[in-house]
């Protein structure tokens, strides 16, 4: 079925979010206009608001990926790095910071985002100019100085003119009220990786983005499927799954395919993999049979923490994907395309 396009605001005329999933991206995110039941009250805003910026980028050699996450009253980042030839972990790296303004995440998903997380020897930038095309990112770990060199140098545009367009879903949330999130995948790279003196060319590169915006409940889990490569004949590629999250309603549905300059809408995912062997292979299957991919895991970036109040299991096994994706009566042979896969549970 064709997605329809996406709304220009989030709220309908009488202020209820317009649930739903949709092609296209909105210009913003702007929750203050919504009314009623689905605007909670300042002190409850505060604590519930959760605004992030997710990316990934990989060539057939290495692979990279950012967070930057503002939950309102702290923030948080990380940034990794694998050489996927040689599977050796480059960097690996997380940051717990203060809440603005070290640490933004605009109401605006596509031309004019701007989000960032600084600290003393880690700095995250992403932005897109308005009326520019490309998605620009710069990750910097370590401190700004000539010498020694940068443990970690991110620079990178993923391109958006030509490529299919991102997913967008205004979904409920159990427990919470309303969560917006786009995702695009299958975006084309330019750019460079430097990790201690030594440097990838990023430039046949495949990248996307996640971005989230929402009014979450005190406690959130999901399973996450994220992939950017090239199937066998070159084509750019990438796939988003879920498991447990943006799925309260029938209508709304975040698990889809970028090939080439289209998006195509999945059914519902479901996990398989041990919790307790991370690196272990995980199986990711569709409910109409249309998926059915394994992640070899190379490494994991992983996060425990236990602030009394605030709690977080958070792990990102990173990898090599391959199986088989169906739609319209093709079928895609996935073979070692780069990407992750992701076990959260958090409550905040």
């Amino acid at each position: 079925m064709p997605l329809s396009s996406a709304p220009l605001t989030v709220e309908d005329a009488g202020g209820a979010p317009r649930f739903g999933t949709y092609e296209g991206n909105l210009d913003t995110v702007d929750l203050s206009q919504l009314r009623g039941a689905y605007q909670p009250g300042l002190l409850e805003r505060r604590l519930m608001h959760k605004r992030w910026l997710y990316g990934f980028v990989a060539t057939r050699e290495v692979a990279a990926l950012f967070a930057i996450v503002d939950v309102g009253y702290s923030s948080n980042a990380f940034a990794m790095a694998v050489d996927l030839s040689t599977q050796e972990v480059l960097v690996d790296g997380g940051f717990l910071g203060p809440p603005g303004p070290l640490v933004h995440v605009s109401d605006v998903p596509a031309a004019g985002l701007d989000a960032r997380f600084r600290l003393p020897g880690a700095r995250f930038q992403a932005s897109r100019e308005p009326g520019e095309s490309p998605y620009v990112v710069r990750v910097r770990l370590g401190l700004p100085v000539p010498l020694p060199p940068p443990k970690m140098l991110l620079d990178v545009k993923l391109l958006t003119e030509g490529a299919a367009p991102p997913l967008t879903v205004i979904s409920p949330v159990d427990g919470g009220v309303v969560n917006v999130t786009q995702k695009t995948a299958g975006l084309l790279a330019r750019g460079r990786l430097e990790v201690a003196g030594r440097r990838w060319r990023l430039d046949d590169g495949v990248g996307g983005l996640d971005y989230t915006n929402g009014y979450l409940a005190r406690r959130t889990a999901w399973r996450w499927a994220f992939a950017c490569g090239r199937l066998e004949d070159g084509t750019p590629f990438g796939l988003n799954l879920v498991e447990g999250f943006n799925e309260a309603r029938d209508d709304v549905n975040e698990n889809a395919l970028w090939v080439g300059r289209r998006l195509l809408p999945l059914a519902r995912a479901r996990f398989s993999y041990r919790k307790g062997e991370l690196l272990d292979p995980w199986r990711v299957t569709t409910t109409d049979g249309a998926v059915d991919l394994t992640l070899r895991p190379i490494a994991a970036h992983r996060e425990d923490r236990d602030l009394v109040l605030v709690k977080s299991r958070f792990a990102q096994p990173v990898g090599l994907w391959s199986g088989t994706v169906k739609v319209d009566g093709v079928t895609h042979r996935v073979e070692g395309v780069p990407g992750v896969a992701e076990d959260q549970d958090v409550t905040w």
